[in-house]
């Protein structure tokens, strides 16, 4: 295996053109290798290209994959400098960095790597089809892909989109990650409007999302309506204990650039910008104090919790008999009773991940898991052995947490595929377990 891995290597670095790589069947120690010999230095390259690994797949093929290739590619870039980007392209100044997607056409997890270059800039695809120089990649994969959360949720009227937000997206980092998937599609109306302004006509899919969306002015509003109610949320104090240290650390590092500002400003005898900056500042100090005040909420249960506790009850007798058995020749009744184990354990893990919302990170929702891992199963013993600890998510379809009015089938596989900005990839789950993958959300700012 280690001629592969070095061949695999050697392969990426002779890359000209943007490739992909499958890395079925390779163990945790040949994909770190790989990556370290592949992106330790930087590429010679004219233009950015694209490097992407195949890290897992469906059903069929998910055994295929090391339960944790994604974080074994990730955690090797990062290792090296790199940083996660969910809006990279080859277009932008990407150059170091990757991202992570689910191709739902072919249904295969993907991280991709921009790779640093030798003069340090990501800028630039030199194979770009368009001759007209305009980028292929928007913030937000065109066409959209019918009955996904992003379908649902650019295509709603506002009175419709009023309604669902709050529904779809109970917790405040999930507005936030709605909101960025809103940004995300604003950016890409307002580059076609500057190709508009140029005199150039939109292509087909362009014009079918232009329209489809309602244009900015549609998009703007809906996003002031979700800062809004995010804003409402802070200030009740609907925050879970994640949410509310992680706005704490921003309003602190807002106070710590704003006191700097305000010393230079002293220096400099500018005495209106002075007094502006110490406005800001009374205005943080406030929300800080406000947030620090606040007791966090815990977060809500999982949509299917009732169904998983009740297989988990079913799961109990059968626990039991596999721990007596052990050692022992098992009867033919026995040994039926116990395949039942895995099927159960499977059908939690795809109603543990069908209770997943749209527009939830693998962080946020890991704690809603361990939650519900943590009960303890009515007439059984500690809730360890029931609760499938260790466990990861299966491969269920998505839906809302909290509703069950917009249901997609897509759900947030689906909307990772759609979304360049936001991607999660995860691997699947063998029989009896799997593991989630990383997804790093990297909200810079609350909803102000």
């Amino acid at each position: 295996m280690s001629n592969q891995v070095s061949g695999m290597a050697a392969s990426i670095r002779a890359a000209v053109e943007s490739e992909t790589f499958d890395l079925a069947g390779h163990s945790a120690s040949n994909i770190e290798t790989t990556v370290t010999s592949a992106f330790s230095d930087p590429f010679s390259l004219t233009g950015m290209i694209r490097i992407t690994f195949v890290v897992g797949a469906g059903k069929l093929s998910r055994q295929k994959y090391d339960d944790k290739a994604m974080q074994h590619v990730t955690g090797a870039l990062k290792k090296l400098g790199y940083v996660e980007d969910r809006g990279a392209s080859c277009v932008n100044e990407c150059g170091g960095s990757f991202k992570t997607q689910h191709d739902t056409g072919k249904n295969l997890f993907t991280v991709v790597v921009f790779p640093k270059l030798v003069d340090g800039n990501g800028s630039g695809d030199t194979n770009n089809p368009h001759d007209d120089g305009v980028s292929d990649e928007y913030p937000i994969l065109i066409p959209l892909v019918e009955d996904t959360a992003e379908h649902k949720v650019l295509l709603a009227s506002e009175a419709t989109f009023e309604k669902m937000a709050p529904s779809v997206c109970p917790s405040w980092t999930e507005k936030k990650f709605l909101s960025e998937v809103l940004k995300a599609a604003l950016d890409t109306v307002n580059k076609m409007d500057s190709k508009l302004m140029t005199g150039r006509p939109l292509l087909d899919d362009e014009q079918e999302f232009y329209d489809a969306v309602g244009g900015s002015t549609v998009i703007s509003t809906k996003m002031e309506f979700l800062k809004k109610i995010m804003q409402q949320q802070v200030e009740s104090g609907s925050m879970t204990s994640s949410e509310l240290d992680k706005l704490i650390l921003q309003v602190s590092e807002r106070i710590d650039t704003l006191n700097d500002d305000i010393q230079t400003a002293t220096q400099q005898s500018k005495e209106k910008k002075v007094a502006n900056l110490n406005m800001q500042k009374e205005k943080a100090t406030a929300r800080k104090k406000m947030l620090e005040g606040q007791t966090p909420e815990t977060p809500h249960p999982l949509k299917h919790e009732n169904q998983i506790m009740k297989l988990k009850k079913q799961l109990q007798p059968l626990l039991k008999l596999e721990q007596s058995a052990k050692g022992k020749l098992l009867s033919m009744k026995e040994t039926r009773e116990l395949a039942a184990k895995d099927e159960i354990l499977d059908e939690i893990a795809e109603l543990e991940e069908a209770s997943r919302g749209w527009f939830e990170d693998d962080d946020t929702f890991q704690v809603r898991l361990d939650a519900s891992r943590s009960k303890k199963v009515t007439g059984s013993g500690p809730s360890k052995s029931s609760s499938g600890a260790g466990k990861k998510p299966g491969t269920g379809s998505r839906s809302a947490g909290g509703s069950t009015n917009w249901v997609t089938p897509g759900g947030l596989a689906a909307k990772q595929a759609a979304l360049g900005k936001k991607t999660a990839v995860k691997s699947k789950p063998k029989s009896g377990g799997g593991v989630f993958a990383a997804m790093m959300m990297d909200s810079d700012s609350d909803s102000e």
